[in-house]
């Protein structure tokens, strides 16, 4: 590999992604998503909207037909009480009532099959079957029915309605269908209605004098049958053209469908700019890539067996230029959630290749690199690896792949098929922060790794008393017995460093060793500590020095 000189632009290929198209379909489900619910809502409002006004128009027919229909029956009791009168008796009754009922065209007198009186034309001797090609074949007491017309008037609508008398005679009362019909013809006017309207369960309907041009379609819009509370059971229906419905729907479009565009465009902008600041921020560690913002802070790792520094974590750290540090935290969630981790990591081994070049470690030191879920799953991990190792090869370390309990769980078995072919090349596997996640003790049994690191909440828990800490001794044993070296995170005073030797923990990481640092740093302290010591004592020494030169305490 050639030589790489600071300064110089790191390599980048493969890190680069080609933004996927789907990344922005929130943006356009954004933008279409209110104009559609628009065009929706709107067709669904027009047409309720229709029903509700032909709704309103059948029941102002209904109650005028009903009021009109109310009179005349009330006026049949008394008709059909004359019928045991002769028709000189009766006449001047029915005519006088004829004249003052506004609605009424005709009364009339019937004995068995003939009409023998009438209120228009006074003694008469007519057969009730003439009347037959308007009404159905029922008995003139039953007469409840719309007609086209009657002998008089055929070419005027009206309704019959007929009440039986004493000794099998009947009584009958026509009502001039045209105020009906001129009732029909002002309400069908406001919306260009066909409305029709039919008494009882025989004859012709009547209806409104329609206008439309001919051959125009009509849709019916609202229909209704009435119960037998009133005279006779009333059946009204009313039609629409069938463009009304769309004309409305467009009139509806013409006022909320701007807003919704505006509504739409809004929130597509959100969705937009939600998107931007996502991909900004995956780009912003591409930029932080190519333009060597990251470094890597190298913490010591004390070594019981030979009481000195015998391996490191390599820890990753971003300082933006006029920003600062990034919190490492914040940085590596955002590239997991991003899918940026892998070209980190890959970034994070071209560094440590960088910095290794000038260390003097001996062969054996270790380097333990903190590898994501996502990584260990992939096909190139192992080939990944396998470079890394080759590239850090003159100093011959031992290398540590430091993975979550999260790694194991979520194994689909390339994972497995990985860690197989490392560790037969002589790379190590360590479990990171055990005891914080939800690792199956059956399965860490199978699963082929090498140490454990004990998560630092665990050793904060040893109590300055000097009492047990029962879980961090229960998973020291089980590491014993599972014959796992193990290391323990975050030990910062010697109380802890003594718990933890004491019951053989093989590594010791924390603060009371070491802080994590650069590698320049890294080199100086590790030629000042290449010999045995004791770390509690050198850290003790090191915080009184500080102490002296500094005028601060340690912190």
């Amino acid at each position: 590999m050639a030589p790489y000189r600071r300064g110089d632009p790191l390599p980048t290929s493969g890190l680069m992604e080609r933004v996927p198209s789907w990344r922005y379909l929130p943006v356009a489900l954004a933008l279409v998503l209110p104009v559609v619910a628009c065009v929706g809502w709107t067709w669904w409002h027009a047409q309720k909207e229709q029903r509700v006004e032909a709704e309103s128009a059948a029941r102002i027919v209904r109650v005028q037909t009903q009021h009109i229909l109310t009179q005349a029956w009330m006026l049949a009791d008394r008709v059909a009480a004359l019928t045991a009168l002769s028709c000189d008796e009766a006449l001047p009754d029915l005519q006088r009532w004829g004249a003052l009922n506004p609605y009424l065209r005709s009364l009339f007198l019937v004995r068995g099959d003939r009409i023998y009186c009438s209120s228009a034309v006074g003694k008469i001797d007519y057969p009730v079957l003439e009347f037959r090609k308007w009404v159905s074949d029922q008995p003139p007491d039953r007469w409840r029915f719309t007609v086209t017309g009657t002998p008089l008037a055929p070419e005027r609508p009206a309704i019959l309605l007929g009440r039986p008398g004493p000794e099998g005679h009947s009584g009958v009362v026509v009502v001039d269908g045209r105020y009906v019909q001129d009732l029909l013809d002002a309400v069908a006017s406001l919306r260009n209605y066909r409305i029709e309207l039919q008494v009882g369960e025989g004859g012709a309907p009547i209806h409104n004098d329609f206008k439309g041009a001919p051959g125009a379609s009509r849709e019916l819009v609202y229909n209704e049958t009435t119960g037998q509370d009133g005279p006779a059971p009333l059946t009204i229906r009313v039609s629409a053209p069938a463009e009304a419905v769309v004309q409305a729907w467009q009139q509806l479009m013409m006022t909320y469908l701007p807003a919704a565009a505006l509504v739409g465009l809004g929130l597509a902008v959100g969705a937009f700019r939600l998107q931007a600041n996502r991909q900004s921020f995956k780009e912003q560690l591409r930029r932080a890539i190519r333009a060597d913002e990251f470094r890597v802070h190298y913490q010591p790792v004390y070594g019981q067996a030979i009481g000195q520094c015998s391996g490191v974590e390599a820890l990753l750290r971003w300082e933006r230029p006029g920003v600062g540090f990034i919190r490492p935290d914040i940085f590596i969630a955002a590239a997991e959630a991003d899918h940026m981790i892998v070209p980190l990591t890959r970034h994070l081994f071209t560094l440590i290749e960088r910095d290794m070049r000038g260390w003097t470690t001996p062969p054996g030191f270790h380097v333990g690199v903190n590898i994501a879920a996502e990584h260990l799953s992939c096909a190139e991990f192992t080939a990944d690896i396998e470079r890394l190792a080759a590239n850090i090869a003159q100093r011959e370390p031992t290398l540590v792949l430091e993975i979550t309990e999260r790694s194991l769980i979520t194994d689909d078995g390339q994972a497995r098929r990985n860690i197989d072919a490392l560790r037969a090349q002589g790379v190590r596997v360590a479990i990171d922060d055990f005891g914080t996640g939800h690792c199956s003790l059956s399965y860490l049994q199978r699963f082929p790794v090498d140490y454990l690191k004990i998560d630092k909440g665990f050793v904060h828990a040893i109590e300055p008393t000097g009492e047990d800490a029962p879980v961090l001794d229960v998973i020291i044993t089980l590491a014993h017995r599972l014959g796992l070296a193990v290391l323990a995170e975050g030990v910062e005073t010697d109380l802890q460093f003594r718990y933890l030797t004491g019951r053989g923990v093989a590594f010791i990481q924390g603060y009371l060793f070491a802080r994590p640092m650069p590698s320049d740093q890294f080199v100086t302290w590790y030629a000042g500590h290449a010999s045995p010591a004791d770390p509690a004592r050198e850290a003790d020494t090191a915080c009184e020095q500080r102490s002296r030169s500094s005028g601060l305490g340690v912190g």
